[in-house]
């Protein structure tokens, strides 16, 4: 099998993938790292100055006594919590943003082996925010149907279908939200087994195997320790009394802030794995979108001389960026 036919195939787009996302690893990661840790930190000052601020009411009511009145306290939880959720919802936002710009920054390193400009790729995406939107919205709907145990297999198989609508709503601009998940289906359609295979390869990899591996280093370097004491004091708030009196009932092990500790630990592990490697999901599926809409007849942005064509907003910023 000659290189270009093994880069068509399932495997081929897999290993061609990983190869780009270690290539060009610095850039993707960079672009990552606000909507990641961007999210992380947000939620560390909320619930960091909450703890601070419960921990320390009665001090507080003491020195305030206006403190003592539901409003005036809520005002002013409201108040120093704010620019923890202001950053989170923006870092949230860029997140989803990713989802549509790491396409077009694929495009652009396939095409040119170059990582041109961040805003450029968000603009692709940004300048459509309300189809982008809408395209969230029905995709939210959608996952909320599925999590429902009686539609589990169901959600599954047109999860498969579902799964380039990203990659159709950066290259294909006139397809509207809902055309995203038709467009979709119908590029699946006759290639679901690879297209499974590809997804469970996938998610073995980055929702398994890597958070697993992070999860050794974390051990190893004493990170885990670290965090299980700033986290430990902060459990013992949370109200558990209840859960634990119908876990004693069922001849269960009783939660203590210690495991709820482990848990946030590792669902920080978890997030930062799957946050980083959203460039290498992303990667894959273009490409495995590319290899799709060529053999369906409609190439991913050709020229009449056949060559990619990259969004001339992205060209423009290069080359000044150039200059």
């Amino acid at each position: 099998m000659s290189k270009n036919k093994f880069s068509e195939t399932a495997l081929g787009v897999m290993f061609e993938g990983l190869k780009l996302y270690c290539t060009h690893f610095p850039k993707y990661a960079l672009y990552m790292l606000f909507p990641v840790l961007g999210q992380l930190f947000g939620l560390f000052w909320v619930f960091g100055t909450t703890y601070l601020f419960v921990n320390n009411l009665d001090y507080l009511t003491q020195e305030i006594p206006m403190l003592n009145s539901f409003v005036p306290l809520m005002s002013c939880l409201l108040l120093i919590t704010l620019p923890g959720l202001i950053l989170w919802m923006k870092a949230f936002w860029d997140y989803l943003v990713a989802y549509g710009a790491i396409n077009s920054m694929t495009e652009a390193a396939m095409s040119t082996c170059k990582i041109y400009d961040f805003p450029a790729y968000n603009a692709v995406v940004t300048r459509r925010a309300f189809q982008f939107i809408g395209l969230w919205l029905i995709f939210s709907l959608f996952c909320l149907v599925s999590i429902i145990p009686f539609f589990w297999v169901i959600g599954i198989i047109f999860f498969v279908y579902f799964v380039l609508i990203f990659q159709i709503f950066t290259f294909e601009e006139d397809v509207t939200p809902s055309g995203c998940f038709k467009r979709s289906l119908m590029l699946v359609k006759g290639n679901f087994a690879k297209t499974l295979a590809i997804m469970t390869v996938l998610f073995a990899l980055t929702y398994y195997f890597l958070e697993q591996g992070i999860s050794v280093i974390f051990d190893a370097l004493k990170i885990t320790q670290l965090l299980l004491g700033l986290f430990e004091g902060f459990a013992s708030l949370i109200p558990v009394d209840g859960l634990n009196a119908v876990l004693t009932a069922a001849g269960s092990s009783q939660i203590t802030p210690l495991d709820i500790a482990h848990s946030i630990i590792q669902q920080i592990i978890f997030f930062l794995v799957i946050g980083f490697t959203l460039p290498l999901r992303s990667i894959i599926w273009t490409m495995w979108y590319k290899n799709l809409s060529d053999r369906d007849g409609v190439p991913m942005k050709v020229t009449k001389s056949g060559r990619k064509k990259l969004d001339p907003e992205i060209l423009k910023r290069a080359k000044d960026k150039d200059n």
